[in-house]
Order: structure tokens, then C-alpha cells, then sequence
């Protein structure tokens, strides 16, 4: 037995198992093994088995702590170095394979795969995952027992960590994965219990999908660990060691410019509300219908700095060019909102194929068609569409941001390969830094909004949107509340929009609609009344103007005016 003993935690080692004790309980005992399958030619899975467990080659005191080293060697893998550092913050597990095929998934902790109920021994009993899901089947907590996938459309992605709480004990163990940049080849991070009678286990996974091919030796991505007083303190510190682990750079405070701090008009739910037309849903997004939502707004005494233009704006998702039935001439109506005082935003939709030329195309298992964003052909058009929406130059729409929908639509699974060879989490980022430098690069001031809540993607980001809510709950402040602070301890300093609210109910709607700017950039989707479901009443249109106009000021003043 070898024993590592920090204020926060200890660790007790005995061959291949490494117990975690917090306050006193061993937590878990995880298997060193982990198993790295592959995929065939077929597309198929070939399981990696590890019967013999691996053996300690190396145990050495560090000057922070202890460092171990074992080795083993599998069905698959000519050999695997699984190498546990510990000091008194934190312990980190990673491990390399030597060989040769397409990493299809890993099962980290996960023991002999071939044995039932394989896995490693756990005490805890409730788990948390910081991401959710939109349509009501996943909430952020889940019992030990129970399977946790996430790949929210709320959150893409999410902080790959969980928090794991015992009853009886004050604080929870935490576990997260990082990657370093260029590395994150996999899509999600999933928790999975096995049980065989009375036997149960757990091990966290991952889905490369054969996107990344190992030749020779290959590290995979790590596992860290420590305990943590709750789940954000858990979010809190896999935040702050990715950015050390990964060498990125914490986001540096800036001081933006003023319209970036809105009051910022969304026009998605107005889209749908009764405004005298006869279209529905992104058929509303037209010139005539933005009028007519403006002069609502200024009656209202609500007075937007930015105004969002939602679905479908554009004849074709994938070319973003404006749907001239819809908006004869969408200069001029930026330039007139300029001169008002008013900054215009798109909304821009990406991974759909529409109008993209199929060698820039992709498609999955089920049949899905979607944008390979690394492809040339797409690159191409991608740029022609920034340039077109952010410059100032003759046919072009000189607008001040884009608000980036639709990432959840990435393209997943074994049945396709990109052109850059990226996929998951990794082809998002591609994705979205090109969007980002190439926005820059035409208008340094335009904002780039979107909905990423993880590290990575900071340096990508001038505006967390909040994100949809779901007008069948009854909890808009508290649900958008928690979001708010997982996106500000995923991005430290980034510009929160606050986003949608119920409008369903008047309680619910005007709690989050009132609170918003303690929160972030107040974002209001619709004045007009809703079929069927929701009205402003005049005093609550008073009640937000005076907010509003209380928010602006501030702003103002913040900026010597």
C-alpha cells in the first residue's frame, strides 16, 4: 500500500487501484485500466481488453507531491504507460497506447472490459453534469446508478466535469477532462454504471468515432481530479486548471464597446406574435415585421442599443444572403437603426447545408446532412458571407455582430470524415475561431455571440448567450440564474446575454425580464401580445421601460457620459 495524503483529499494505492478518500470515506477506487477501442474497416467496434492488470514500473516522490507509473498491455495496444500525479491541490491520470488503428472511444477506469460489471468501485451516490437539456429529459443532477449523457443544445459544449456528492460527507469528489488544444477529438464525456448481480461499477467515456488515428505512440486526453466544497466549486476549479493545463489564456478584462451592453432586442418570439401578417416563425423575418416591432418598442418606452435580426433573414442558411422578398434593401435598414442609435445583428445558422455544394457536405448514420466547416469549398463561402454581413463596402450589409445559433447540429458518428480530419469538440473550435478572426479582422467591434460554455472556447466568444428556455417550466430566473454563473466561471469576463424568457406566464416572465441586468445584457424577444398564451399588461411594460432606462443610464455613466 502506498499512501499520498493532501489537506484536500488522499490517495491510497494498492497494485492497480487507487482509492480516493475525502473526509475520511473512500469515495472510489479506480482501476487504473483503461480501454481504447478501436474502429475496423467495416465501422465497426473492436472492444480493447486488458485482462492482465497493469504492474507499477515507477513510484517516485515529486516536489509537489508523488508521481506513479504503470505498464500493461492489451488486446489491441502493443503496450499502455498509465502515469498518476498528485500534489496537494489535485491528481491528474493520463496514459499513452503504442500501436496502430483509429481510436474509436475510451473507457477511462474501466478495469478488464471483458469482465461483467467491469469498472471501478464508487461510494457516492448522486452525481452532477453542467449541462441540460432543452427538451425537459435531463436535468444537471443524476443518480450513480443511472447512465449521465449530455449534449445539451443549450450549452455546446459543456464543461466535460463531474462533481459526485456522498450523503454524510461535506464535500464531493470531482472529475474532468482536459485536453490540450487541437486535442479535443471527441464530442462528449459520459458517465456509465455497470452492474453484473450484485456488482456495480462505473467508468466515464468518451467518442472519438475513429476521428483520431494513433500511429506509433498516442496520449490520450487527461483525467484530473480533487475535492470540491460543491458543484461549482467543482466547475470552478476544472475551469481554472484547463487554462493552466492547456496554456491558453485567461480572457483579459477589456472594456468593450458601449453597444456591446445593448439593451439588445431580439426579434425570434415577436416573429411568431400577433403582428397582423399572416407568416409564422422565421416566415416573420421581414422588414415590415422589425418596423412594426420597433415602433412597439418605442411606445413602450423600450429603448434597444441592439437589435437582433432572428430566422430567416437569409434565402439559403448556408450562403447568407438576404432573402430580398424579405428585405429589399437590408442596408439601408441597418444604416437608418445606425443613424437611430441602433446597432443591427444577425442571426447566422451554422452547420446547415442549405446552398452548399456537396463536396463540402457531410453525412451521418442517420442520414443527416451537415456543413464539414474545415472543407475549402465551405471556407470559401464562409468568408464571401462574413465579409458580406460585417463590411461597409458596396453590396455589403455593414452590420455590428452575429448571434451564432444551431452547434448542437454538429455533425456526429463513424460514417464520415472531415476534410481537415477534425470532429467534435475540435471541429467546433476550428469552426467558430475562423468565424471569430474573420469577423475581426472586417470590423474589430462587431460582437460575436454564441453559446459555448467551456474554456476552450473563451478566446471565441464576446457575448455567452444564455440560451432558449422552455416556456412549459415555471422557473425562467433560477434556470437562466444558474446558467449565467456556469458560463461566467467557464469564461471569466465574457458579456453574458440573458437571453430568452417564458412568456407564457406573467410571473415567470417578468421575474427573469425584471432581473435581467443584475444578471447581464438585458435581451427582450417580443412586446406584441401571443396567441393563445401571453400579453404584457400595461404596468409591466412600465415596470421593464423603467428598468431598462435605469440599465442605460448606469451604462452610460460607466462610460463618462
Amino acid at each position: 500500500m502506498i499512501r499520498y495524503q493532501s489537506s484536500a483529499f488522499s490517495l491510497e494505492i494498492e497494485g492497480s487501484r487507487v482509492g480516493i478518500v475525502i473526509d475520511g470515506t473512500t469515495v472510489a477506487r479506480l482501476d487504473m485500466r483503461s480501454a481504447v477501442h478501436q474502429l475496423n474497416e467495416n465501422g465497426e467496434r473492436v472492444r480493447d481488453i486488458e485482462q492482465q492488470e497493469p504492474v507499477v514500473i515507477s513510484s517516485v516522490e515529486t516536489a509537489d507531491g508523488i508521481q506513479l507509473v504503470w505498464r500493461g498491455k492489451s488486446s489491441l495496444w502493443e503496450e499502455k504507460r498509465y502515469t498518476l500525479n498528485a500534489d496537494p491541490l489535485r491528481f491528474t491520470y493520463s496514459f499513452t497506447v503504442r500501436g496502430k488503428g483509429r481510436v474509436d472511444g475510451i473507457e477511462y477506469f474501466s478495469g478488464n472490459a471483458s469482465d461483467p460489471g467491469s469498472g471501478s468501485e464508487y461510494e457516492f451516490q448522486y452525481g452532477f453534469f453542467p449541462c441540460q437539456s432543452w427538451y425537459n429529459s435531463e436535468d444537471y443532477y443524476f443518480r450513480a446508478s443511472t447512465k449521465c449523457h449530455r449534449w445539451s443544445v443549450l450549452m455546446v459544449p459543456p464543461m466535460f466535469c463531474y462533481a459526485f456528492r456522498t450523503p454524510g460527507l461535506s464535500r464531493q469528489l470531482a472529475l474532468g477532462l482536459a485536453a490540450k488544444p487541437g486535442e479535443h477529438n471527441f464530442n462528449s464525456f459520459d458517465y456509465v454504471p455497470t452492474v453484473s448481480g450484485w456488482k456495480s461499477r462505473f467508468h466515464l467515456e468518451t467518442d472519438q468515432f475513429g476521428h483520431t488515428a494513433a500511429d506509433g505512440e498516442w496520449e490520450a486526453p487527461q483525467i484530473v481530479g480533487y475535492a470540491a466544497e460543491d458543484e461549482f466549486d467543482a466547475m470552478r476549479k476544472y475551469s481554472d486548471y484547463y487554462y493552466l493545463y492547456s496554456g491558453m489564456d485567461v480572457p483579459k478584462k477589456k472594456i468593450p464597446p458601449k453597444f456591446w451592453h445593448g439593451p439588445m432586442a431580439c426579434g425570434w418570439i415577436q416573429q411568431f406574435a400577433e403582428n397582423g401578417l399572416p407568416w409564422k416563425g422565421s416566415d416573420g423575418a421581414r422588414e415590415e415585421v422589425y418596423l412594426d416591432y420597433l415602433s412597439r418598442l418605442k411606445e413602450a418606452g423600450l429603448y434597444p442599443r441592439c437589435l437582433i435580426i432572428d430566422d430567416k433573414w437569409q434565402s439559403e442558411y448556408g450562403v447568407d444572403i438576404a432573402n430580398p422578398e424579405k428585405w429589399p434593401d437590408l442596408r439601408r435598414f441597418v444604416d437608418e437603426r445606425r443613424a437611430e442609435g441602433i446597432h443591427t445583428m444577425l442571426w447566422f445558422k451554422i452547420f446547415d447545408p442549405e446552398g452548399i455544394p456537396e463536396e463540402a457536405v457531410v453525412t451521418t448514420e442517420e442520414g443527416d446532412r451537415r456543413v464539414d466547416p474545415s472543407h475549402p469549398a465551405f471556407i470559401k463561402i464562409l468568408d464571401e458571407a462574413l465579409t458580406r454581413i460585417f463590411s461597409s463596402g458596396e453590396g455589403c450589409y455593414d452590420c455590428d455582430g452575429i448571434k451564432i445559433d444551431y452547434a448542437f447540429q454538429i455533425p456526429i458518428g463513424r460514417a464520415f470524415r472531415t476534410y481537415s480530419g477534425k470532429y467534435g469538440v475540435e471541429l467546433l473550435y476550428d469552426f467558430m475561431k475562423h468565424i471569430y478572426d474573420k469577423a475581426k479582422e472586417i470590423k474589430p467591434e462587431a460582437i460575436i455571440n454564441c453559446s459555448p460554455c467551456h474554456p476552450y472556447f473563451a478566446s471565441v466568444c464576446d457575448q455567452a448567450r444564455l440560451h432558449d428556455y422552455n416556456p412549459d417550466n415555471r422557473y425562467c430566473r433560477e434556470d437562466m440564474t444558474m446558467r449565467a454563473k456556469m458560463y461566467s466561471i467557464a469564461m471569466p469576463g465574457v458579456l453574458l446575454d440573458t437571453d430568452n424568457a417564458g412568456f407564457n406566464t406573467s410571473r415567470d416572465t417578468m421575474r427573469w425580464l425584471l432581473d435581467q441586468p443584475s444578471v447581464g445584457v438585458p435581451d427582450l424577444y417580443c412586446v406584441s401580445p401571443i396567441p393563445g398564451a401571453f400579453a404584457f399588461r400595461e404596468a409591466e411594460l412600465k415596470a421593464l421601460a423603467k428598468v431598462w432606462e435605469e440599465y442605460t443610464k448606469r451604462i452610460d455613466l460607466e462610460y463618462g457620459e
